[in-house]
């Protein structure tokens, strides 16, 4: 078992990948009082096209198949269901599909090694009918209706929509009705057969257990299934453009409070550094500029335009990151004139990044006192660096405020794209 050491943390995370390619990583600590577990395919809503497993042939395929399969994973052949299973040692268990992975988890303090033992049961098999294919149809189809109610739903999908050109994130992750509705029984075999392989799947196991009789289970119920040796699936590159598609939107919708989304896109290559790193400055200029201690936040609520601090979101789509800046504000129209405003002109002083490089590190830190939030850093960081960042604490150390002011420098603000969603009249 390899040591992934975390420095200036003194934390360890423990590593090993198995014979059929599965990656599996522990973290454990005898004061933590429960367990929590994730098992993820690097499967998301972005690989719609691929060359599927056993074809020389690049396919594509409808929008919204990685979550019909997590769906129909999540419901087996046989009783009892994973929620039933778990819910007899008092574990709770979910199961999501972001851009790039699906991951199925349960957390409880007792049984994990049957759990942990089920889970890579239920995960691994899939149980497919023409008829339960149709009628998953119907379900998924009220969770798409469902989601175009809501607001926010409405305008997390815009911000793609209208910053990005041919990247894959533009799309929505669970599909429209025309997508989900062409969907087929082959279609869901194919993909399952392709990326729910143990090659491209990976386990991450914390809480407080022995480390090493958890692993032995875990090799024991993967050594008694076959699984072949697989390549890593090929897709094709992504091409986008540093433009933005729409420059402005307003949406009329019903709504409570008008609600508005000021986004930023960056060509990642436009800058000379690690994508962690330019990840971590991004952050602290934006957190320095507009959170809860900012002038900008004082200022703002004091002349009403905003009651609560404004939302930092970044989502990196492998060729681009779109900052999102999300907020509430009935003054939607002076909202936008002062976040062009404080932009226009930021000034960051060392002591301002010293304080936020300060609480930045204590999170870091605190995080491993969390379960859920060590689980979900390593799960991050293999999802979008492929391995585990040991130095983060050196890398947020590092960040100068020459640096800091070399990446304000080299952004494009103009390139940005403004949606409203605003209360029919």
């Amino acid at each position: 078992m390899k040591e992934i050491r975390i420095k200036k943390i003194d934390e360890v995370i423990y590593y090993e990948k198995l014979k059929n390619g599965l990656d599996v990583y522990l973290y454990t600590k005898d004061n933590f009082h429960n367990n929590y577990v994730t098992y993820t395919t690097r499967y998301g809503s972005v690989y719609n096209e691929f060359v599927p497993y056993n074809s020389n042939k690049m396919k594509k395929f409808p929008n919204g198949i990685a979550h019909f399969l997590e769906h129909k994973v999540f419901v087996q052949e046989k009783d009892p269901q994973p929620e039933e299973f778990y819910a007899k040692s008092g574990a709770l268990t979910n199961a999501y599909t972001t851009f790039k992975n699906t991951t199925y988890l349960f957390s409880g303090p007792d049984n994990l090694e049957e759990n942990i033992e089920y889970l890579l049961d239920f995960v691994g098999s899939i149980n497919l009918t023409e008829e339960n294919v149709e009628s998953e149809k119907g379900i998924i189809t009220q969770e798409i209706n469902m989601c175009d109610d809501r607001p926010m739903d409405i305008l997390y999908d815009k911000i793609r929509e209208n910053t990005l050109h041919s990247n894959s994130f533009k799309e929505s992750i669970i599909g429209t009705k025309k997508e989900v509705n062409s969907i087929t029984k082959e279609d869901l075999e194919t993909c399952y057969n392709t990326f729910y392989h143990p090659s491209n799947m990976f386990l991450v196991i914390t809480g407080s257990f022995d480390k090493d009789k958890v692993l032995e289970v875990i090799k024991k119920k993967m050594d008694s299934k076959e699984y072949d040796k697989r390549d890593a699936v090929k897709r094709p590159e992504v091409f986008e453009k540093d433009s933005v598609v729409k420059k402005y939107e307003v949406i009329k919708i019903n709504t409570d409070i008008p609600k508005l989304a000021y986004n930023i896109k960056i060509n990642v290559e436009d800058f000379d550094m690690e994508t962690r790193k330019l990840n971590v400055i991004l952050f602290l200029i934006f957190n320095i500029i507009f959170s809860d201690t900012s002038i900008f936040d004082s200022r703002l609520k004091k002349k009403g335009i905003i009651a609560n601090t404004l939302g930092y979101n970044l989502l990196n789509c492998d060729t681009h990151f779109i900052i999102s800046l999300i907020g509430e504000s009935e003054k939607h129209e002076e909202l936008i004139k002062e976040i062009d405003k404080e932009i226009s002109n930021i000034h960051i002083t060392e002591e301002d990044l010293k304080r936020k490089k300060k609480v930045l590190i204590s999170n870091e830190i605190f995080s491993y006192e969390n379960i859920e939030m060590v689980n979900e850093m390593i799960v991050d960081n293999i999802i979008f660096d492929n391995h585990i960042e040991d130095n983060i604490i050196g890398v947020i150390n590092s960040i100068s405020l020459e640096e800091v002011n070399k990446v304000i420098k080299n952004i494009d603000f103009s390139n940005k794209s403004v949606i409203v969603i605003d209360k029919k009249k």
